[in-house]
């Protein structure tokens, strides 16, 4: 997953980036490489982890956070409207990164 750091640094600036792929092969890893090094004030939600999920819907983040990471998100049965509110209110002001293990479009 290293060889999409630069890739996706990139494309924060212009869009919402997914990354999705089996387990285990460094998304996570990646997103947090990124806060840490490009975006050391941003935040990390994990869906599967309860205090995250709960900061995560009542969106508990400021625009100043520079980069948002969202991790299993497509866990969340309507994942897709839901990201979509937020990037449209929030375009610009925040960047958004979204990982998951499953097919990002099919997951039920």
């Amino acid at each position: 997953m290293r060889y999409l750091y630069e890739n996706v640094l990139k494309d924060l600036k212009q869009k919402m980036v997914f990354i999705g792929g089996p387990r285990q092969v460094g998304k996570t890893t990646l997103s947090k490489d990124i806060l840490e090094q490009s975006y050391p004030s941003g935040r990390y939600f994990n869906w599967d982890y309860n205090e995250h999920r709960q900061n995560l819907l009542a969106a508990k983040w400021h625009d100043d956070d520079g980069l948002i990471v969202f991790d299993e998100l497509h866990k969340y049965k309507d994942w897709k409207n839901w990201i979509k509110g937020i990037f449209d209110t929030r375009k610009g002001s925040v960047h958004f990164l979204v990982t998951g293990s499953a097919r990002l479009d099919v997951y039920r």
